[in-house]
């Protein structure tokens, strides 16, 4: 079944919450009950990376399949991305939905808009266990730059696409 990408409006915004607990309850056994419950809290108010950056959902003709935040150069947190780097937080696309290219388009509508907003490079962090995600990163360009530590017990990394050579 086809789907479009765009802009997430307030309307979303439930939806949006409600994707991301969804799409990443698999990993409750991973990070255990008690980092479940903080990741579940943080998971359901996704919505509030509007006010850093854009909200970009892909659907269908029935439902929300997947979200991304895409943060603008300047606006990225400067600690795990730096702060004038294009970044990409929170791509979520919920099992049943998997496999249809749609974390892919995702994360390239995030790549052409740093290109758009001049950005020299675009980061992100990921987590050992986000198994899929990882290895499309890399298969689409992402470099790991830096090892992050673990993070709900889980190891991070953050990894970058040069969009500038001059970088």
């Amino acid at each position: 079944m086809p789907y479009t990408i765009r802009k997430a409006t307030p309307l979303d915004y439930t939806a949006i919450n409600k994707l991301c607990v969804e799409a990443y309850l698999e990993f409750e056994p991973v990070v255990g009950s008690a980092n479940w419950q903080l990741m579940r809290d943080v998971l359901s108010r996704a919505s509030d990376l509007s006010g850093i950056g854009e909200l970009i959902v892909a659907e269908d003709s029935e439902v929300l399949l997947g979200v991304i935040a895409y943060i603008p150069p300047g606006n990225s947190d400067g600690i795990t991305i730096p702060a004038q780097r294009a970044s990409i937080r929170m791509l979520a696309v919920p099992p049943l939905y998997r496999g249809r290219g749609i974390g892919r388009k995702l994360t390239q509508e995030c790549i052409d808009r740093a290109r758009r907003d001049g950005a020299d490079a675009i980061g992100l962090t990921t987590g050992e266990m986000m198994q899929i995600a990882q290895p499309m990163y890399e298969r689409m360009g992402f470099k790991k730059e830096a090892d992050l530590g673990s993070r709900m017990g889980v190891k991070h990394a953050r990894y970058v696409l040069i969009l500038n050579q001059a970088v």
